[in-house]
């Protein structure tokens, strides 16, 4: 039987055929490979961002404490049951003030009827040093100048048991002068009552400095906090309970050694993963405090990003600071595909991995992008190994 010979116009026309088949199938794939395999990626990130710094701080507020004697040192460490100040309330002092007063000058009137003509110049000296020491009281107690309240309030009850002393000594107790001072003890413990010790409900570093944030950036306050929120701190702007705080705030006892910092971002290629505890960070201006810190919460709103990072080292200086600019910076070595490997189901960013026919999506959170590398981490531990098949789809 004779063969047929192929002629080389066959050749050229199979050739042509396979040239469109590729030149096809490149149009439909965009000129990129269908498939991407998983890679170890190191990158160093820098990142500069606004941010707020949330304390774990109590306040002791009081609406009726008028005049403050510091007892605690400010920025110094105290416990739990140590006096910080002694406060005073004094809307009614002026009353007390007159009633002693009166009493007083009752007591040296009577002091004169018993004397008759004879002239006592100690007594008068003794008289005469309650006057000043009572002068001085009732200025300090009902104008506000200053000085040690208890202080003088103590000299005033000294100075009138040295006059009730000498006149025992010298014999001339009398029941209604007994009365008398019997009712000018009364007025000088009711006027004691005006004073209160506060004392720290638990240890901490001391502070008299308020913004009137302290309620609204705590760690219980924290989950409900916004990136809007922060941004509204960071201009300046009141959240909540600033006014109030101001207003009745007398101190604050801080933990200086676990404290928070938010930062709010506005770009899509930084990606925080809660959990990432190899983060430093610093805060502009203090640039000589580098802290490490951990993501514990991110929030996505819109085209804001907030992160919070804990920090469990002590505070030092920026116990004053509330906003500023951090400084964040970490050393990343993951796993990491192709940018164009990424694809998202139902929101949730993923690659496909190339197990099955078609693939099965494997959600991947992405830490950072970096050269058109996406460093990933999947959100379950050990669905992607190092060298992975992957799906581009």
């Amino acid at each position: 039987m004779r063969r047929r010979r192929v002629k080389p116009r066959f050749y050229v026309f199979l050739l042509l055929i396979l040239v469109g088949v590729f030149f096809l199938v490149r149009a439909m794939t965009g000129g990129k490979s269908t498939e991407a395999t998983v890679f170890l990626w190191s990158s160093a990130l820098e990142q500069k961002m606004p941010c707020a710094i949330i304390r774990d701080e109590s306040v002791f507020e009081s609406d009726s404490v008028v005049r403050v004697e510091y007892v605690a040192k400010e920025n110094t460490e105290i416990a739990q049951g140590d006096t910080i100040a002694n406060l005073y309330t004094t809307g009614y002092s002026e009353s007390l003030l007159t009633k002693l007063e009166t009493t007083r000058q009752n007591i040296q009137a009577y002091h004169k009827t018993l004397l008759g003509t004879i002239v006592d110049n100690d007594l008068d000296r003794l008289d005469t040093i309650i006057d000043m020491v009572a002068v001085d009281f009732k200025t300090m107690a009902t104008q506000q100048t200053r000085g040690n309240l208890q202080t003088v309030l103590e000299q005033l009850e000294t100075a009138m048991v040295n006059r009730q002393e000498y006149l025992r000594q010298n014999k001339r107790d009398d029941t209604k002068l007994t009365k008398l001072y019997d009712e000018e003890n009364t007025r000088l413990n009711s006027i004691q009552s005006w004073r209160k010790q506060a004392q720290a409900d638990a240890g901490g570093v001391v502070s008299f400095y308020l913004d009137g944030y302290e309620r609204d950036l705590s760690p219980d306050s924290m989950t409900a906090l916004t990136p809007a929120d922060v941004q509204r701190v960071i201009r300046g702007e009141n959240i909540g309970t600033k006014a109030e705080v101001l207003k009745n705030g007398v101190y604050r006892i801080v933990d200086q050694d676990k404290w928070y910092v938010a930062v709010i971002n506005q770009t899509t290629t930084w990606n925080p993963v809660v959990g990432q505890d190899t983060w430093y960070l610093q805060i502009e201006g203090f640039e000589d405090l580098r802290y490490t810190a951990s993501v514990v919460s991110v929030q996505k709103t819109n085209d804001l990003q907030m992160a919070i990072f804990e920090i469990d080292q002590p505070i030092g200086p920026l116990i004053y600071q509330r906003t500023g600019n951090a400084m964040l910076s970490i050393s990343l070595n993951s796993l990491a595909v192709t940018e164009n490997a990424l694809d998202k189901q139902n929101g949730q960013v993923g690659v496909w991995l190339a197990d099955v026919p078609g693939g099965t999506f494997v959600p991947v959170d992405v830490l950072a992008v970096d050269s058109g590398n996406a460093l990933i981490q999947p959100q379950v531990d050990g669905a992607l190994q190092l060298g992975s098949r992957l799906l581009i789809k």
